[in-house]
């Protein structure tokens, strides 16, 4: 007689058959004698771990889903079996989760005093998997092999059995059990890389039961009947702020709150980088706030320059930041389309991290270029193949999206900027190069035709991409030897269109530096900047200087391209326009004379440079008493403009503003002010509500009601508009002073005095100071101070 190695039967030789149930026996002969010696049965000391859970992180923050998560364990409703908690890498996920754990845990161990009472809460039909559960087991999920061993840990963790030698059949084992045992259990699978990874391997769906999942993948397979998602995200500011003074209040250093809300903005409120930061000023006690922060900005230093090495990271991290993305990224690389995924996310680290818009990504260009990074594999890339790439950035949460727009082409593609960083560190410099240009003409291609400077969500977000690409540009990439990409020019424009003068002269003259040491101080595009960085100039009061510049390139220009090339020819347009603005409309009038003989001989009437300048040289006569001979050319600049633009385009609305104006001039203001309403109406729906013509239209719009009688309704309007006039032209513009001086005239006429008296005092000190006071407007506004000083 012998036993088998599973000690699941008895066997007797040459006697009958006998059967027995396992671990009983049977007998069809005779035993002279048998000793039978029963063990005691294997008994888990519950509550039991299966796994190790991470250590709590140094004062632990709880999260905004943490209260959902003890809600769920406290519910006895059994219909919602696994929370999902998903988010890009270093967000805090497995603290989460160990947290909850942790809890559990602790929740369990507190009933084992008294085991009786445990007996009854266990088996009691109410009782909530909170105060139920015996076993926690902890799962590293990222692959498949790690989740089947675990759960064969599991199973001979609970029965006691050996190692079998199948885990397989062990972790099926264990699935069956959890299916049948009347104890409550939690399971966390961490850091699972995808569904598929769990295809065969979930979890039952019990009564006692729950499942967690930390996962970096969106997927919207992982929301089921039985399964809620929560994205883990950032750090809020006000948690960002507390985190940081408890960690620095530990080690004796600064909190000052200023600083600490300047450095969670530099590191993007991303946890993981918090607690790194964190740790590095815990290693330089000599190191303040504010000096910290200006190494994260050098960008001659890398990430791994300016935080932990691995062997002082703290919480026991294993990575740095700029590692902490590199898995999901090689994955994202491996899914279909295969090699996208990286050189796409390469040109979207180069631009706005707040949101791209989703026609740059798509557009013909950013197709061309990664068709051209896969040429070695010898497929070409569609736009389709560029959307499912983004597909798969999303999956992974190193993209996310942004703000949704009126269609899916203006929607916004995110990227948080510690990643964005990481990935340009890890590239190669012609690969930046060359993603550098890539994303130029992506810009170029998805900027808006015709109404360039439109204050929307797009347009914003597009000078926003373009701001962000140039200060990426250290290689020069967007300069050859014609000169800047276009994308530079378009980006000063509408930084001037929207009346960001200091950022657009900084611009200009940062490409000036450039254009002079890459192409020479006489290059037509060295020239042209020095055209544009004088416009700007005389934005800013100097208008004098401005037109002195302007004659100097002028003159250049004419010797080294021609009189009548096109960037003399703008620098003309931009001479007489200055020297209307000097107060000269009559000289700017011969000026816009001698430029339209040259443009009418390569144009007809209506071409569209020949409208801009019959347009501003009407307007010039307006100003200088010629309103009888403007009025007719201004009616037909509207209906040619409307002919070859439309009604809306903006060069035809600021026409229609110039007819109203000389209407105005002519005292025929309710013809004015009904054509300025009209014209409001059509600016708000193409610029948004806050454009610099918008206020414009609205501050004439004022003055032709307060003509027409209704002064008071004219000084609460002004009123609204002056802030407004700062904010977006600057408070020392000529432009947002003129608003101011109208408010003052107008507030004179409403009779109180005494308030005009004092606004216009400010008006002409302001004016003095930043145009002269020799400016013409300088003197116009003494000139009504002085009269109103003097009761005449």
């Amino acid at each position: 007689m012998y036993k088998n190695k599973d000690w699941k039967t008895f066997k007797v030789s040459d006697t009958g058959d006998a059967r027995a149930d396992p671990y009983g026996w049977a007998n069809s002969g005779y035993i002279g004698s048998l000793t039978v010696e029963v063990k005691e049965a294997f008994r888990p000391q519950w509550p039991l771990l299966v796994g190790s859970l991470p250590a709590a992180a140094s004062c632990f923050e709880p999260r905004e889903c943490s209260p959902t998560l003890n809600d769920w364990m406290a519910s006895t409703d059994a219909s919602l079996s696994t929370m999902v908690l998903y988010g890009m890498g270093g967000t805090g996920k497995t603290q989460v989760a160990a947290d909850l754990a942790t809890a559990v845990l602790a929740t369990a161990r507190s009933r084992t005093a008294d085991s009786t009472a445990d007996s009854a809460t266990r088996d009691s039909p109410v009782a909530t998997p909170m105060l139920s559960t015996d076993l926690v087991v902890w799962v590293t999920a990222d692959s498949t092999e790690h989740i089947v061993g675990s759960y064969a840990r599991a199973w001979r963790a609970v029965t006691g059995m050996r190692p079998s030698g199948d885990v397989d059949d062990e972790a099926s084992s264990f699935l069956s059990w959890l299916t049948t045992t009347p104890r409550g259990w939690l399971m966390v699978l961490d850091d699972v890389p995808d569904l598929g990874a769990l295809r065969d391997w979930w979890p039952p769906n019990t009564a006692g039961g729950r499942c967690v999942v930390t996962t970096r993948s969106s997927d919207a397979s992982w929301r089921t009947e039985r399964r809620a998602c929560i994205n883990v995200g950032l750090y809020s500011p006000a948690m960002s702020r507390r985190y940081l003074q408890r960690v620095l209040e530990q080690q004796g250093r600064e909190r000052d709150a200023d600083q600490l809300d300047r450095l969670a903005a530099d590191l993007g409120h991303l946890p993981l980088a918090l607690a790194q930061a964190a740790a590095y000023l815990r290693e330089d006690r000599f190191l303040t706030i504010a000096q910290y922060r200006a190494l994260l900005a050098d960008r001659t230093l890398l990430l791994a320059d300016v935080l932990p090495d691995v062997s002082s990271l703290p919480d026991a991290q294993q990575h740095i930041v700029a590692a902490a993305w590199q898995v999901s990224l090689q994955r994202a690389d491996e899914l279909t389309p295969v090699g996208l995924a990286r050189p796409l996310l390469l040109m979207l680290c180069l631009l706005d991290p707040h949101g791209v818009p989703l026609a740059t990504v798509t557009s013909l260009a950013s197709v061309q270029y990664l068709t051209a990074r896969l040429s070695g594999r010898h497929r070409s890339v569609s736009a389709h193949q560029v959307r499912q790439a983004l597909r798969v950035l999303r999956r992974l949460s190193l993209v996310y999206p942004g703000l949704p727009g009126a269609d899916e082409r203006d929607d916004l593609v995110g990227m948080h900027q510690l990643i964005q960083r990481a990935v340009r560190e890890a590239s190669e410099p012609t690969e930046l190069a060359t993603s550098v240009r890539a994303a130029a003409d992506s810009l170029q291609e998805a900027w808006p035709p015709g109404v360039d400077y439109a204050d929307t969500v797009v347009g914003r977000s597009l000078v926003s991409c373009a701001e962000h690409l140039v200060a990426q540009d250290t290689a020069n990439a967007l300069w050859d030897g014609q000169g800047p990409h276009s994308v530079l020019s378009l980006l000063g424009r509408q930084l001037q269109a929207t009346g960001r003068r200091e950022q657009g002269l900084r611009h200009y003259t940062s490409m000036l530096h450039t254009a002079r040491r890459l192409l020479g101080h006489n290059h037509p595009e060295t020239l042209f900047l020095r055209s544009d960085i004088a416009g700007l100039r005389a934005e800013g009061g100097d208008v004098a200087g401005a037109v002195a510049e302007l004659r100097e390139v002028l003159v250049l220009q004419s010797r080294h391209l021609g009189k009548e090339s096109p960037h003399a020819l703008t620098t003309l347009n931009n001479l007489a326009h200055w020297r209307g603005g000097m107060g000269d409309y009559a000289g700017a009038v011969t000026e816009y004379d001698r430029l339209l003989v040259t443009l009418q001989k390569r144009g007809d009437l209506f071409d569209e440079a020949v409208l801009t300048t019959r347009r501003s040289r009407a307007y010039c006569m307006t100003q200088c008493g010629r309103e009888a001979e403007a009025l007719p050319e201004l009616h037909s600049v509207v209906e040619g403009s409307k002919r070859v633009n439309g009604p809306r385009h903006p060069r035809t609305m600021i026409a229609r503003n110039a007819l109203a104006s000389c209407l105005g001039r002519m005292g025929r203001n309710e013809e004015a002010a009904k054509i300025l309403t009209s014209l409001l109406t059509d600016q708000r729906m193409v610029h948004g509500e806050r454009h610099g013509e918008v206020l414009i239209t609205r501050s004439n719009l004022a003055q032709q009601r307060a003509r027409t009688g209704h002064i008071e309704d004219a000084v609460v309007e002004l009123t609204r508009l002056v802030p407004l006039f700062m904010e977006v032209f600057g408070p020392h513009q000529v432009r947002t002073l003129t608003c101011r001086s109208l408010l003052a005239e107008w507030t004179w006429q409403a009779g109180r005095k005494e308030n005009a008296r004092a606004q216009m005092a400010e008006v002409v000190d302001d004016a003095a100071r930043a145009l002269g006071s020799d400016h013409h407007f300088t003197a116009s506004a003494h000139l009504s101070l002085t009269r109103w000083s003097t009761g005449t």
